[in-house]
């Protein structure tokens, strides 16, 4: 299983559906709804939708070729 490394801040305060940050999103304990397209979600899974998302990005980046193509 691949692993890559993915910084968790502000995951729990993002939309997963819109990317919208604010600390008023994250309700309380369980409870997420953003302020910016009103997706309500339980607050871990939309976290972790985010992490995956971010992942999903880090791996794709590091697996891209950094040598310039030749003419």
């Amino acid at each position: 299983m691949p692993l890559v490394y993915v910084d968790p801040a502000y995951t729990s305060q993002m939309c997963s559906q819109c990317r919208h940050i604010d600390k008023r999103n994250r309700v309380d304990q369980g409870l997420f709804i953003c302020r910016g397209c009103g997706v309500v979600a339980h607050a871990d899974r939309n976290a972790s939708h985010n992490i995956a998302a971010r992942g999903a990005a880090v791996w794709t980046a590091g697996r891209e070729s950094r040598v310039p193509a030749t003419p």
